[in-house]
């Protein structure tokens, strides 16, 4: 029996044991009779992929190895980004974030594990398939030139760059997370604003156009906010975009309602954002129009 090549499993032995034994079938059906032992090395265990050599010729035997060592490149690169690339996850977030509680981490891990699933974020080239694809070719440099490989090893040594990335992506789920928590703090400050600000009128109108424009309007259509927009941006040096000014007046005005019309479905990113947020800072106060005089008239202009 002529041992080809050995891997070292902390778990998921089974699953790697079966995967290898399906992938064999196609040699045992040629007449090679593929063996694979399992041996306890420590905290490991080794999967041995072995060839009952029989009449073996040199060159069956370098086919063979070759197929082999497909098959446990494919398996391994497999198993490492849908098994293993979490627990990395987890242990770059404990190990450089460890000044966040339990339940911080446990958030900045959640998003870290979105991002993954959307990593055009960080860079297209870093999905699913190719994750695997470039670790799989990693293994086959790896054991063109070794007959054992040990998992964990492998994955501290010799996928540096993946570990990299998977770090780049932690760093992003952070920042996330802190914009999140400036975020609400952010809208908590408004809402005190809003709490204590004596409401002027009982209910106002926020038109978005179809260049995306905001108007505040009374019920009959009359422009309220516009002395409020230029009073605040007289006083104020610097820049200051329109979203500012648009809460600014609002929270000033303080109506007892406000009806947003043409609002977005979603709230990723500029009309949305801003939509979004005067629902957070007007909890309770903010209605949706589905339709009406304004929406037309607004996207008629």
């Amino acid at each position: 029996m002529v041992k080809l090549l050995s891997v070292g499993l902390t778990d998921t032995t089974d699953e790697v044991r079966s995967r290898l034994q399906h992938d064999c079938i196609s040699l045992t059906q040629e007449g090679f009779r593929i063996a694979i032992d399992e041996i306890n090395k420590g905290n490991y265990t080794f999967l041995g992929c072995n060839v009952i050599e029989g009449e073996l010729s040199f060159r069956n035997y370098e086919r063979i190895k070759h197929l082999l060592k497909n098959y446990v490149a494919t398996i391994l690169a497999e198993m490492i980004v849908t098994h293993e690339e979490k627990k990395l996850i987890k242990r770059i977030v404990d190990h450089n974030y460890y000044y966040f509680n339990d339940s911080e981490r446990e958030t900045i891990y959640r998003n870290a594990l979105n991002l993954l699933e959307s990593t055009s974020i960080l860079e297209p080239s870093f999905n699913f398939m190719t994750r695997r694809q470039n670790i799989s070719l990693k293994i086959l440099e790896y054991l063109d030139t070794h007959h054992e490989l040990v998992v964990e090893g492998f994955i501290n040594f010799r996928l540096k760059e993946y570990r990299d990335k998977l770090t780049e992506l932690v760093e992003k789920a952070v920042d996330d997370f802190m914009m999140e928590i400036e975020y609400k703090e952010f809208i908590s400050v408004l809402r005190y604003f809003v709490d204590v600000q004596d409401s002027r009128v009982e209910e106002v109108h926020v038109v978005i156009d179809k260049g995306g424009k905001y108007r505040v309007l009374d019920s009959k259509g009359k422009a309220v906010a516009s002395q409020y927009l230029d009073n605040f941006a007289s006083q104020c040096s610097g820049e200051i975009n329109y979203e500012d000014l648009l809460i600014t007046a609002l929270i000033t005005i303080a109506p007892y309602n406000i009806i947003l019309h043409n609002a977005p479905a979603n709230a990723s990113g500029g009309v949305g954002s801003i939509v979004e947020t005067i629902k957070n800072v007007f909890e309770g106060r903010v209605v949706v129009c589905s339709g009406c005089e304004f929406c037309l008239a607004s996207l008629q202009s």
